[in-house]
Order: C-alpha cells, then sequence, then structure tokens
C-alpha cells in the first residue's frame, strides 16, 4: 500500500508533463545518511535504565524528481529512518534496547544553482509525513509506542530544507547533502509499561547523507 500511495503520487506530480510527453528525464538519488538529534525525553527515561544516550538517527532511501521547468524540479523521497541504544554495560545475560523507526516520505522542489557535464549543485526544500514506533526493552520497562496513519498515509508533519553538490560523469554522480529536518512526534498509542513521561520524541536536527546520483535518466509513460 505504501509503494502504490508512493507511486500515485509521482503521477499527479508529473501530470503535465505526461499529457505533452512519452518520455521525460529523471533524476534518481540514492542515499544514506544520519541526523544529529537530541530527544530529550527519551534520553530522561533510558539513561537511568542502563542505555546509551541517543544521539543520531540514521536514514537510508530513494529520491526520484523531474524537472518541470529549467530551474525547478520536483519529486518524492523515501527514507528509512531507524535508530537505537544499547546497553552501557553489555550483559550477555540480557538484550536490553531502546529502537526507533520510522517511514518517511518527502514532497520536495530542488532548485539548481549549478549544472554542468562534472559538478552539479542545488538548493531544495520538502514537506511530508513520517509513521514512528519506538520500542523500549529493559527490566523495568517493556513496550511501544506507535503513531501510524491507515492504508499508508502518514500521521505526523515532517520537512527538511538544504543544499546538495555533486561531482562525476555521463549521468552519474556522487553527491553530499547537507540540511535540517523538523521530525517532531507526539500522541502515540501506547501498549506495555513505557514510563508515561515519554509523550513525544523529537527527532529534530542538523543531518548529512552521501550517495549516488543518476541524471537525465530517460523516464517514459505509455
Amino acid at each position: 500500500m505504501l509503494k502504490r500511495r508512493i507511486a500515485c503520487g509521482l503521477l499527479v506530480l508529473m501530470g503535465p508533463t505526461l499529457a505533452f510527453a512519452k518520455e521525460f528525464p529523471v533524476q534518481a538519488r540514492f542515499f544514506l545518511g544520519s541526523t544529529g538529534v537530541d530527544p530529550q525525553n527519551v534520553n530522561e527515561t533510558i539513561e537511568p535504565l542502563g542505555l546509551k544516550k541517543l544521539d543520531r538517527h540514521n536514514q537510508i532511501g530513494l529520491e526520484v524528481t523531474y524537472p518541470v521547468v529549467n530551474f525547478l524540479e520536483v519529486g518524492l523521497r523515501y527514507a528509512k529512518k531507524f535508530s537505537s541504544s544499547d546497553e552501557k554495560d553489555t550483559d550477555l545475560m540480557t538484550d536490553y534496547s531502546a529502537k526507533i523507526d520510522q517511514d518517511a516520505v518527502l514532497l520536495l522542489a530542488r532548485i539548481p544553482v549549478l549544472k554542468s557535464d562534472i559538478f552539479r549543485a542545488d538548493v531544495f526544500a520538502g514537506f511530508g509525513g513520517t509513521n514512528t514506533t519506538f520500542k523500549l526493552t529493559t527490566a523495568s520497562q517493556n513496550g511501544e509506542l506507535k503513531k501510524s496513519a491507515a492504508e499508508g498515509w502518514f500521521s505526523t508533519p515532517y520537512t527538511a530544507a538544504g543544499a546538495s553538490v555533486g561531482i562525476g560523469y555521463n549521468k552519474i554522480y556522487f553527491y553530499a547533502e547537507g540540511g535540517v529536518e523538523t521530525n517532531k512526534v507526539d500522541g502515540f498509542d501506547r501498549s506495555g509499561s513505557i514510563n508515561g513521561s515519554m509523550s513525544e520524541v523529537n527527532l529534530s536536527g542538523s543531518y548529512f547523507m552521501i550517495g549516488l546520483m543518476f541524471d537525465g535518466i530517460p523516464g517514459s509513460f505509455k
């Protein structure tokens, strides 16, 4: 269902182009990265339980955009976001941890500022949503917080903005991107025995990612 929603979103975005052409240029990006975070409520709960402080939120994903006009590209980004905290002192008899898992989709627009055979540079901004699951397993607390929407929709607003630079040749580029994300989740459905003060998870912060960009790939529609 999630893949169907993403595909529908891409078709809506491409509608004006597809009305006049069966083939169009596509830019695809495969990436991995990390966001520096400080989820205060999470750390205040897990550190006294013997778990490490959570300070990174990782991501891996795919982005597809296409040019609407010469100075504007629009598209969708999907990312699997995840982070975990293990025991400060490893004990082979226990397997205590805190884990966060997110599915995130971003509708975004990119503005190219440099485009040559070798170099690429752009700025972007986007708005989307996330579904989030937080699991905690310790001696005294064991449960789950979940915030998700039915049928592949997304329950919590999520935004990002930043810039990327790439270097390569013949449509294949290595690129790096930096920016800021707003990614705050509350209103969880609760199960198990997690401290009631855990009412939100704030995963906002500055991020950095690297990846491969395939620019100018011909896309088609029949």
